[in-house]
């Protein structure tokens, strides 16, 4: 990783007998001595599934840097590369946990490139992640403090792969920081990291919204990019007053909770995520309709046509 900066030789001398040693340890706080009220936070977003040892092993350096943190899974199970789905799950998840959590995220699909590794504070919290879009929700949704490359090589793993960023650089850094480890001195600010367009939806007031399924849960349910706010624009506050398409099929009206539609049938509502909700009450709508991420969603107002989205 070319924008980590070598550590010293006696880093290198202790390497040899530790392979967690380095020479990052002599100018971050240890986390026993953190002075601190509460014990710091890390979580973890990745796609690296639960059938490898990756995630455990990111937790064993974190906690190797940092034995007082308390460590939590965001996800795991982000679809593999899914950069966008990933920054979508970090935002929905990051705003309630307390300020000074520190948040690793990986889904790099560059890893091993030139691509360059970040750790930010956004809105009072900390941010560690690949410059590859993935901070791309955060850095909207929050107001930017500040977003460093991380270039010092002696808050990595003394020997940095080629395939496990998440190891080598981002958990060990995320350790340093839990211990105390000011975030100014992970590397210099940055001006302009990697931000991938966010799908928004397209509002013509009292005539539809246009949008698409953004992230499909493990019950089936369709979140897409339609947001409350989008509703209320379409509809001026009339609560209810729609309906709902997904590639042209009838998905029916925007209900208020899951049983207001009977057992297999579908339905639309306002999720827990802010966003409109497709689902089929105790069943799976995306398995049963063969929905996939990018389907188009139209909402209509309901006087405007009963049957389809286009109608007038």
């Amino acid at each position: 990783m070319e924008n980590l900066r070598a550590g010293s030789e006696q880093s290198e001398e202790v390497v040899r007998g530790d392979p967690l040693a380095t020479a990052g340890e002599a100018g971050a706080t240890p986390c026993a001595s953190r002075p601190s009220r509460r014990r710091p936070i890390v979580t973890l977003l990745t796609d690296f599934g639960q059938g490898d040892p990756f995630v455990g092993i990111m937790k064993g350096v974190i906690l190797s840097r940092c034995p007082a943190v308390a460590i939590v899974d965001l996800c795991h199970e982000v679809p593999p590369q899914h950069i966008l789905a990933g920054a979508f799950l970090l935002h929905t998840a990051t705003p309630f946990f307390p300020p000074g959590t520190i948040h690793v995220a990986v889904v790099d699909p560059g890893v091993g490139s030139s691509r360059r590794a970040l750790a930010a504070r956004l809105g009072g919290q900390v941010f560690v992640a690949p410059d590859n879009g993935l901070l791309s929700y955060a850095l909207e949704g929050a107001p930017v403090e500040t977003v460093r490359v991380i270039t010092a090589r002696n808050l990595c793993l003394p020997e940095v792969s080629a395939t496990f960023h998440g190891r080598d650089v981002f958990a060990s850094v995320a350790g340093y920081l839990a211990g105390g480890l000011p975030l100014e001195q992970v590397g210099p600010e940055l001006a302009d990291p990697v931000r991938l367009p966010i799908p928004r939806p397209r509002v013509e007031a009292g005539v539809r919204a246009t949008g698409e399924v953004l992230w499909i849960d493990r019950f089936g349910n369709c979140i897409t990019t339609i947001s409350q706010h989008a509703l209320g624009l379409l509809l001026a506050g009339a609560q209810g007053e729609a309906r709902v398409f997904v590639r042209d099929r009838p998905v029916g009206s925007v209900l208020t909770y899951f049983a207001e539609a009977r057992r297999g049938e579908p339905g639309a509502l306002i999720g827990s995520t802010g966003h409109l909700e497709l689902y089929m009450a105790q069943g799976n709508l995306a398995a049963a309709w063969g929905i996939a991420p990018g389907d188009p969603v139209v909402v209509v107002p309901a006087s405007q046509s009963p049957t389809s989205p286009g109608g007038g």
